[in-house]
């Protein structure tokens, strides 16, 4: 019989979070913060981890041990089931709920456990306890289930008596600890149990009773860490494996803005640090353990007692390999040093800003200039960094983040991420909410300086234009993932490699939300470097962008530089003043002969460009006005056309084949940034450009691929003004030509003149590549020189008499 059976942690099924999620809403803090921690990938959505195990093995077939984040005995259960043995009480357990189901389902269809205990270390919100509490009442509906934890502990402080009822019953345990520690009360509670006294004297516990609950007198409950040690010869090396986390403190001696851990965990204490040693030479008796990780906030403070501990690891020869938190401004190189010989291979550094004004206001005791000097310390002694930001704390500006992404780019840390600051009534910033002007809670809150939208936004840029840094996956994937995997046979570099391709299958979705699985390459790319060095593995491959940092840094100068420059006329207005508009959408179709394939030979150019070049200069003499946009075809790469808005250059005095060559030189350029055309030019990375007004674009340029005109909407946003379509298909030696005009824009009278002045001006320029722009008659009439750009109304009829 087993007094307790302790339930480790609940990966909850994935989709079923992402579904969840999203009903919140595509732009609620929650959803975005989420959006950059999965991607799509034949309908289906995946985290790092799971697609890795996806693409691990042969033919995308998954290994018998797949790749989890929670593959190590929860540190919970350690702890626990040597508290509750050392106190007289049996237990048992299930590490991962979602991988040994089963094995649980056996254990309580034996009808030999008094109470099942679910640990919330990680839990944000009740989905994962209800899933469990399903499960366990399916198999025995007579156990008692105990809940508690930081989950439970959180709620408590947060919501009012009234609402705890209806949160707790919403759940429907038992039983809840109400306490930041607990372990006291669970072994009260099950004593209580087992002799049948009942559980009103037990403290810090809510139990049902009748339609409710009844909640027992608080007590201040201290477990110390010296009293407390795990056995763990209790569990035996192949349960503990080879990682293990442990703590050698408790609480933190800073008080940092943004977190309330200080506040609910109590004063600092530490080990000493032989009993640190005694710790450690249990874990080596065991000899299974290769990878320690120490989970106190703050490790290195107070820094004598960390080297301290150093010296002790060097002198022990251990050959554990071990990653920490690390405080870089209570640390120094000597510090670094005594590290690596004993063994570090990896740190964890809560940078929180690169801003000092934002650090201050954070009451963080480092500074910007700690971080510049650590990094590359830890660089030097082959330790890698992590360093971690938060977005969108009050006071936060787009100067500040910039200055976050500056020091990325600067010190250089091996991994980081930035994440959307969680307002939790709970931490210090809340009691000077009114000072700052926060308003709301959790990922839905606004303050002086900025909302969490905007906040989402910049992490988005952050994420597309950093490059001294590989940003580390959220959600199933953390800094001890990349220990797990090179444990696993992962080199280092083999590492970074599938980090990088899954960055990129995000940035493919973050700029296509519509797509729906990885692209063909990229996930070919991924497969190759999805299997551990000499498991048949492949080389290497080359990466597909060694820089995409600064490729969009690129792109928003450009796009911003285009932004700038004056626009075009209202086309529309021009057309409806001009002809009377028809009530239903018009089309024209013509023809263009093998003189205009010999202008394009001639000129060196593709129907791409001298198509847009013939219609942007109709179109502008139409609107009266230089700086047309377009949507124009343009080959981003041989047989993937793309399409972008592309500006028509100021070209009134210049010549037709001048006015090519520069539209050329623009469509490359535009094609080089057509990537990022439609998330900065209508999307959340908008407010990069500088707060310029988007483009207006009413006409578009589609140039058949394959015998395939695109189609446009594969750019809602760019298209959603657009009337006016010139449809061209390269065939027979010629063009086949088709105008299309939308209903209200003209009738079919004036596109059938607009097509007509097509064709004369492919013919002009056929004739005379060195015809000045300016100069073309079209309809028999000829422009005022010396004007620019003629006036819409002089030279053309469109058809006026047409009643549409």
């Amino acid at each position: 019989m087993a007094d307790c059976l302790i339930i480790g942690f609940n990966d909850s099924e994935f989709a079923e979070f992402v579904g969840m999620t999203q009903a919140m809403g595509l732009d609620s803090g929650a959803y975005r913060d989420l959006n950059l921690a999965y991607v799509d990938h034949e309908g289906r959505p995946y985290r790092s981890m799971d697609l890795l195990s996806l693409l691990h093995g042969p033919g995308g077939t998954r290994p018998e041990r797949g790749f989890s984040n929670t593959d190590f005995l929860w540190p919970t259960i350690l702890y626990l089931g040597s508290f509750l043995e050392r106190h007289g009480f049996s237990f048992d357990y299930v590490n991962r709920f979602q991988a040994e189901r089963e094995e649980l389902r056996a254990k309580l269809e034996r009808g030999d456990v008094l109470t099942v205990a679910i640990t919330t270390t990680l839990y944000v919100s009740p989905h994962p306890i209800l899933e469990i509490i399903s499960f366990i009442r399916s198999c025995d509906a007579r156990v008692k289930i105990v809940v508690g934890g930081p989950y439970v502990a959180n709620q408590v402080q947060m919501i009012e008596r009234e609402g705890l009822q209806q949160l707790f019953g919403f759940i429907g345990a038992d039983f809840y600890v109400i306490s930041q520690e607990g372990e006291q009360t669970l072994a009260q509670l099950l004593a209580a149990l087992k002799s049948g006294a009942g559980c009103a004297n037990v403290p810090n516990l809510a139990y049902r009773e009748g339609g409710g609950y009844v909640f027992t007198g608080e007590s201040l409950e201290r477990n110390p860490l010296e009293e407390n040690p795990v056995d763990y010869a209790r569990f035996g090396a192949g349960e503990v494996g080879e990682f293990v986390s442990l703590r050698t403190a408790k609480s933190c001696p800073f008080s940092c803005a943004f977190c309330g851990f200080p506040q609910r965990a109590g004063k600092y204490t530490y080990l000493a640090v032989d009993l640190v040693e005694q710790e450690l030479n249990r874990l080596a008796d065991l000899g299974s353990v290769t990878t320690i990780t120490f989970l106190d906030d703050t490790f290195n403070v107070p820094k004598p007692r960390f080297k301290e501990l150093l010296r002790m690891m060097i002198r022990n020869r251990y050959g554990f390999r071990w990653n920490s938190f690390y405080r870089s401004d209570h640390g120094d190189e000597e510090a670094i040093e005594l590290m690596r010989d004993a063994g570090c291979e990896g740190v964890f550094l809560g940078v929180e800003s690169g801003s000092d004004a934002m650090l201050k206001r954070m009451n963080k005791s480092s500074r910007r200039q700690h971080y510049m000097k650590a990094i590359p310390l830890f660089r030097q002694a082959g330790i890698s960094t992590y360093a971690s930001f938060i977005v969108g704390f009050p006071g936060e500006t787009e100067e500040t983040v910039e200055e976050t992404l500056s020091l990325v780019e600067e010190a250089r840390p091996e991994y980081f991420r930035a994440q959307l600051w969680y307002c939790d009534p709970m931490t210090p910033i809340w009691h000077r909410r009114e000072e700052f002007g926060v308003q709301g809670s959790a990922f839905n809150w606004s303050h002086a300086t900025m909302d969490q939208q905007m906040a989402c936004d910049l992490i988005d840029r952050v994420f597309l234009a950093a490059s001294g840094a590989i940003w580390l996956p959220q959600n199933g994937f953390e800094q001890w993932s990349t220990f797990y995997l090179q444990r696993r046979g992962f080199s280092k570099p083999r590492l970074n490699e599938f980090l990088r391709r899954w960055n990129e299958a995000v940035r493919e979705q973050l700029l296509d939300p519509e797509r729906a699985t990885i692209s063909p390459p990229l996930l070919a790319q991924l497969a190759a470097v999805c299997r551990p060095d000499g498991d048949g593995a492949a080389s290497l491959p080359v990466a597909l962008d060694a820089a995409p940092g600064p490729a969009y840094r690129r792109a928003e100068r450009y796009w911003r530089d285009e932004l700038a420059r004056p626009a075009g006329g209202d086309l529309r207005q021009a057309l409806r003043a001009a002809a009377a508009p028809a009530g239903e959408p018009v089309r024209w179709r013509g023809r263009a002969g093998a003189a205009v394939a010999a202008l394009a030979g001639g000129l060196g150019a593709g129907a791409e460009v001298l198509a847009a070049a013939a219609f942007g200069s109709l179109l502008s003499r139409v609107a009266g006005q230089d700086g047309l946009w377009l949507i124009a075809t343009v080959p981003a790469a041989p047989g993937s056309p793309r399409l972008v808005p592309l500006r028509v250059p100021e070209h009134w005095d210049a010549t037709f084949a001048v006015l090519v060559q520069r539209l050329g030189a623009q469509a490359r350029l535009a094609a080089e940034h057509a990537r990022y055309a439609r998330p900065l030019l209508h999307g959340p990375l908008r407010r990069s450009l500088g707060g310029a007004a988007a483009p207006t674009v009413q006409a578009a340029c589609l140039v058949a691929s394959g015998g395939a005109v695109p189609a446009l909407g594969e750019v809602p946003e760019l298209a959603r003004e657009v009337g006016l379509e010139l449809r061209v298909d390269p065939r027979d030696g010629g063009w086949d030509l088709e105008l299309h005009a939308a209903a209200g824009w003209c009738g079919p009278g004036a596109l059938h003149d607009l097509g007509a002045y097509l064709l004369e001006i492919l013919a002009q320029a056929a004739g005379d590549p060195a015809v000045v722009v300016g100069e073309i008659a079209l309809g028999g009439v000829a422009p005022a020189a010396g004007r620019g750009a003629p006036a819409a109304d002089e030279a053309f009829d469109f058809g006026a008499g047409d009643a549409g």
